[in-house]
């Protein structure tokens, strides 16, 4: 099982009880989320964020605006902190759901009346998925490189946690060892 599918599962369990004997317990798969969130805060506000934790929505964004706005600056790009912040808003919101609603993500309109799928979607062409150049058109580039950020540092929470528990797991499991 992935760390963060035991991560998925710990969050939500009612033992949280510390045992020697185990290496991987729901105690241990959340302190090892913890520790990773002090050197990679994004990653695993996405994490609890997709897990269902309502209050890393918060946190995400203001990550998300002070990174956009960092980056505008690099690019030369013209962006206050508010716009940043919105523009952060809006991309996690698309991260989260980029369905297109004009054809519920079918890429082709629903003949009314039918099941059956009619013409090409007009207002995403077909992709099933909403244009986020078309959502952010002044902040294009920005709210693309938010997306990729964000799904970079999403694929980052798990092994980050297995790295800052390793240490602790490998003394563990030799003073386990040693006990026998």
């Amino acid at each position: 099982m992935k760390v963060i599918e035991r991560y998925a599962s710990a969050v939500r369990s009612s033992n949280l009880e510390i045992n020697e004997r185990t290496t991987r317990s729901d105690s241990d798969v959340l302190g090892a989320m913890g520790l990773a969130a002090r050197d990679f805060p994004l990653a695993v506000a996405l994490q609890r964020l997709f897990l269902g934790d309502g209050t890393a929505a918060r946190e995400l964004v203001e990550i998300l605006a002070d990174d956009a706005w960092r980056q505008a600056r690099a690019l030369k790009i013209k962006l206050n902190r508010v716009q940043a912040y919105d523009l952060a808003q809006g991309c996690v919101a698309w991260h989260r759901n980029p369905t297109c609603d004009a054809c519920a993500g079918h890429g082709a309109t629903v003949i009314p009346g039918s099941t059956t799928l009619g013409v090409k979607c007009r207002p995403c062409k077909g992709t099933g998925r909403t244009s986020l150049s078309k959502l952010f058109k002044e902040h294009a580039e920005i709210a693309d490189w938010l997306v990729a950020h964000m799904e970079r540092h999403q694929a980052m929470a798990g092994p980050e946690a297995m790295k800052q528990i390793a240490g602790y797991l490998d003394l563990k499991i030799a003073a386990a060892e040693a006990a026998k």
